[in-house]
């Protein structure tokens, strides 16, 4: 609606009632002006005539003057209602009406203002962070907990920049900084240590208590770039490689994080394709049992050779499916195809498959896994996924559910890499573990190293008394294998007893098996490539 339409409509009221007031105030006009003092004298009509007009007169021109002064009054209270109104509806679309933080747009608006204010010889940078786990804590605690995160994660960033730099949401957990000016690149170094430590302090929020952390991506104005859109693309670049390289880790941008980037896309772009056209294929790796040598089920395990990037390690590209949202449909291919060929061994072989950690923060996993048993023909107690210490500590309350359903449904659990992650006992406890895998970093230097050794034996202790089997990965020497067994641990793997193989070469192998041989020691030493293990 138009501000002159309400006016338009007072105007006409006000005329009205104007119009209807000059009679009566006219006509007394008239009655005590000159005429009177006139006709005293004998004066004719013409007298009264002059006296009415000259009444009426003076009434308009009185009665004009009140109605534009109170009109210039109105109107300018009118205007300074809109111009407030205007303000406000402006505040709006500059700020985030969750945190009242600056949005985007603001952002993006505000930035040349603060650099044009640097000195000669300063500097700021632009940070880029999110709160890592955000969702799942979303989903678990709901909307109205996440949202109160969120606003509490923006008084912890404002508590820290101060009034000198600009806080911005992004948008979802999304944030940006605009840091105070800087003497030196350092200060930026330290502005971010200090936003780590204060993010990672526990947060209480209705009778609950979350712990969460961000990685920051750092550019510096002027050095990587001038305008605002090139400094946050720069800094979104090196909060990737901070996210990659651990959990409440800073960086700054780098040239040749570029080029990793463009590396990372066209990576990304070639899985998509594979995936579509199948060509990741499982791989099985033997486990064997230490004692008897015999041969009790196979690790699955993904591969994939592309005819431009050639063979592709699955660390490199199972983090990949991770972020781009493709894991869940990797995971059911390579599942469904493990467990068909799983289906064909011997009723006492197992099936051991790997987990990503996205797997436990959804609750419909239980129900895929075992649609896919079902569909296969493989019984459940034969089967045995393996999980980290990671995916545990980034959601347990999620993880428990879903480990628990698999476990009901007689699935067993292993818990891989144990020693290597947060190596929390409790984990052992709280959860239906029924393996622990002793991590190839520590079986690979038993032999020359005490602490190692003694790690080992640790473990074994610990999961005997706790009835827990272990099985060591990365068993390459029949001395390491001799010692292992005489430990007490009861499974092994390593490229003692060969690399992972396609499903034909897995026939031949559960072939001899059957006909009562031992597990011959490998003859062929595989390559460092071949040697890696991921989590699918």
């Amino acid at each position: 609606m138009s501000l002159f339409q309400p006016l338009r409509r007072y105007t006409l009221r006000s005329g009205l009632w104007l119009a209807i007031a000059i009679v009566p105030i006219g006509y007394l006009l008239a009655e005590t002006g000159p005429h009177a003092l006139l006709m005293q004298h004998g004066s004719t009509w013409l007298f009264r005539v002059f006296d009415l007009i000259v009444g009426y007169s003076l009434t308009l021109s009185i009665a004009g003057s009140i109605y534009g002064i109170f009109r210039l009054l109105h109107l300018k209270g009118e205007i300074s209602r809109h111009e407030v109104a205007e303000q406000q509806a402006r505040e709006l679309a500059e700020h985030d009406p969750l945190t009242g933080l600056a949005n985007r747009r603001k952002f993006l608006d505000g930035f040349p203002k603060l650099t044009a204010n640097t000195i000669h010889g300063q500097s700021r940078a632009v940070m880029m962070l999110d709160i890592d786990g955000f969702k799942p804590i979303n989903d678990v605690y709901g909307h109205a907990f996440g949202d109160a995160l969120l606003r509490e994660f923006a008084l912890r960033l404002s508590s820290e920049v101060g009034n000198d730099g600009m806080i911005a949401r992004l948008g979802g957990d999304e944030f940006a900084i605009v840091t105070p000016p800087l003497a030196e690149k350092n200060d930026a170094a330290d502005l971010a240590r200090r936003l780590l430590a204060r993010i990672q302090e526990p947060i209480c929020l209705e009778s609950r208590q979350v712990q969460v952390g961000t990685g920051i991506g750092i550019s510096v104005f002027p050095d990587d770039g001038f305008s605002v859109s090139e400094l946050l693309r720069r800094a979104d670049i090196a909060l990737y490689r901070a996210k990659t390289s651990g959990r409440s880790v800073y960086r700054f941008f780098e040239m040749e994080m570029d080029a990793s980037i463009l590396h990372r896309t066209l990576l990304e772009q070639r899985l998509r394709s594979a995936l579509a056209e199948d060509e990741i294929q499982v791989h099985f790796q033997p486990i064997l049992d230490l004692a008897s040598r015999k041969i009790r089920g196979f690790e699955a395990l993904a591969r994939w050779s592309d005819r431009d990037f050639g063979h592709v390690p699955p660390n490199q590209f199972i983090p990949i499916a991770e972020d781009c949202g493709i894991i869940s449909e990797l995971t059911d291919r390579l599942l469904r195809e493990a467990c068909r060929v799983a289906s064909k061994w011997p009723e006492h072989m197992f099936l051991s498959f790997n987990v990503s950690p996205v797997q436990l923060h959804d609750h419909t996993f239980p129900l895929k896994v075992m649609s896919i048993l079902a569909d296969s023909g493989l019984s459940p107690d034969r089967l045995i996924l393996e999980i980290t210490e990671t995916s545990l500590f980034k959601n347990p309350r999620a993880a428990k559910a879903v480990l628990e359903q698999l476990a009901e449904a007689r699935i067993q659990i292993a818990l891989d890499d144990f020693g290597t992650g947060h190596s929390s006992l409790g984990y052992l406890r709280d959860f239906p573990i029924s393996k622990v895998k002793i991590d190839k970093s520590f079986t690979l230097h038993m032999e020359d190293d005490a602490e190692c050794a003694a790690i080992i034996d640790a473990i074994l202790v610990l999961a005997k008394g706790l009835g827990i089997e272990t099985v060591a990965e990365g068993i390459e020497q029949p001395a390491v294998m001799a010692k292992l067994t005489e430990s007490g641990c009861q499974f092994g793997q390593g490229f003692l007893f060969g690399a992972a193989k396609a499903a034909a070469r897995i026939d031949e192998m559960v072939a001899e098996q059957g006909s009562g041989a031992t597990m011959p020691y490998a003859r062929d030493e595989p390559s460092g490539a071949d040697m890696a293990k991921v989590m699918t």
